[in-house]
């Protein structure tokens, strides 16, 4: 009986993280067919960027099929594994930013074509790190406010809206990857203002670091 609901768990966990899961594996697979395997900043970028891309697509489509009723039936299972694997996709997110340092830091030695061509990828790397940062955020904010210790309390939505859904979410979230700072969603809990915080921060810093990029791959191309 207890190895029956051992298993019974490991499949529960498994289907909770598919979409981590499936993206893990995705950007692995990519990076086994379409580079030269060697551990190299380039060609981890490309698995990166793949993963995020999968994460994503899946995330997006699980979102906007969403019901209410099925986020609630998703934020139930909240448990330790979906923090550790937040913090966890965060320093993914935060080193994509090591590796574009790193590809970057010859690009003035670099022929012209050579320079552009990682320029290019730098540039595409940081979007997709700064759209997954922000979707992953999204899927925490909804699942921590319907699955939370405070349940459903943490964020009031204008117009009374007592039960909002995905978009709701994505909107918030957006906004602060945009501004850095919250529009017409107010704060209600210290959890919450945790995620927040964080959030904003982490913001701020991919914001920051997308502004610096551009004024230094255009400095080292001119």
């Amino acid at each position: 009986m207890a190895d029956e609901d051992d298993g019974n768990s490991l499949v529960s966990a498994a289907y909770k993280h598919a979409s981590f899961i499936l993206s893990v594996l995705g950007g692995f697979v990519v990076f086994l067919l379409l580079t030269s395997r060697e551990v190299s900043a380039s060609n981890i970028l490309f698995g990166w960027n793949a993963s995020a891309i999968f994460f994503i697509g899946l995330s997006w489509r699980k979102m906007l099929r969403a019901t209410v009723e099925s986020i609630k039936k998703r934020s139930e299972d909240l448990d330790f594994s979906d923090t550790f694997l937040l913090f966890l996709s965060i320093a993914a997110a935060l080193a994509s930013i090591a590796g574009i340092g790193i590809e970057l830091h010859s690009i003035k030695d670099a022929p012209a074509d050579v320079a552009l061509w990682r320029a290019a990828a730098a540039i595409l790397t940081i979007m997709i790190s700064w759209f997954f940062l922000h979707t992953l955020f999204t899927i925490h904010y909804a699942h921590y406010f319907y699955g939370g210790p405070d349940k459903c309390e943490g964020l009031k939505f204008p117009d009374g809206m007592e039960e909002p859904a995905y978009w709701d979410f994505l909107y918030f979230s957006f906004t602060i990857g945009v501004a850095s700072q919250t529009a017409d969603v107010a704060v209600t809990s210290t959890t919450m203002r945790k995620f927040t915080l964080l959030h904003a921060l982490l913001s701020f810093l991919f914001n920051t670091t997308i502004l610096a990029l551009a004024i230094n791959v255009g400095a080292s191309l001119l």
